[in-house]
């Protein structure tokens, strides 16, 4: 049986099963789904500009016989925008950490993808005991792949008349392998994206540093990438390493190009636990 609690704003009955929808985060409202029973639960992380829907398909594959919780970071889906404007990758974990504390999970496997991932192994690094395993969908790796001046000409550009230019032509690059329908999807979602919020994740996510969650986490990891993020600044490379698979003929969204490749790909890992 779940317990309700007083600081979620409302809940939804389906099929008998109480799925709670929102909690008051560390600025505001945090959206998030929590269905079905059963094993090791599963907590999914979306990606910059994305929301829980982006798991639709792995999580009905698995909620037949675990437990999955998809959590939608401040300024994304229905979550609030933070009222204090703050993106960074260590105030997005808080949202993440609220949300399994409330739920009470002691113990789950955490699934991030490209943002999400950096969130994901930012809590793994904090709270090491509690996560199971670790999977991080074609997430940064070595911030040092691309220089410091680099990075600032990235950032100046986007607080530049060529905010648009910048943005529109990187997404691009990110959907370049994608299904036309889901290069649709993702590009109507992404130019909807607030300004503000564009600015600071992306700056955020060009100096975030993964190497100390690395070392901190020793448990079992996988990456799931692109064949464009499978080189020698790589994630799954930095540190001791540990074991990845590639999956081509998709864009950055993995899971919404070739669903059933991700997920048997995520079940044999899941089988672990």
């Amino acid at each position: 049986m779940i317990t309700l609690a007083t600081s979620v704003f409302g809940i939804v009955l389906c099929k008998g099963e109480i799925i709670k929808t929102s909690v008051h985060g560390p600025t505001g409202k945090i959206s998030y789904r929590d269905e079905g029973f059963g094993g090791i639960p599963v907590v999914f992380i979306h990606s910059f500009g994305g929301n829980v829907s982006h798991w639709e398909e792995i999580k009905e594959a698995l909620v037949p016989n675990r437990r999955v919780v998809r959590i939608e970071l401040r300024g994304h889906g229905d979550s609030e925008f933070p009222k204090d404007g703050d993106y960074k990758i260590s105030s997005m974990t808080k949202d993440l950490a609220t949300v399994v504390n409330l739920l009470g999970l002691q113990r789950f496997v955490l699934v991030g993808h490209s943002m999400g991932g950096s969130v994901a192994l930012q809590y793994a690094g904090e709270n090491p005991s509690r996560v199971a395993g670790l999977v991080l969908v074609d997430s940064n790796g070595d911030p040092e792949k691309l220089p410091e001046s680099f990075r600032a000409q990235i950032k100046n550009a986007l607080l530049s008349d060529a905010y648009v230019q910048t943005t529109e032509s990187y997404w691009e690059q990110l959907l370049a392998n994608s299904k036309p329908e889901v290069k649709e999807r993702l590009m109507k979602e992404l130019t909807r994206t607030p300004k503000d919020m564009v600015i600071k994740i992306t700056s955020e996510l060009l100096d975030y540093n993964p190497n100390h969650s690395l070392k901190r986490f020793v448990g079992p990891k996988l990456a799931i990438v692109t064949p464009e993020n499978d080189d020698q600044y790589a994630l799954h490379r930095l540190h001791l390493g540990f074991p990845h698979r590639v999956i081509s003929n998709a864009g950055h969204w993995l899971q919404l190009d070739q669903p059933e490749e991700f997920r048997n790909i995520l079940e044999i890992f899941l089988q672990k636990f």
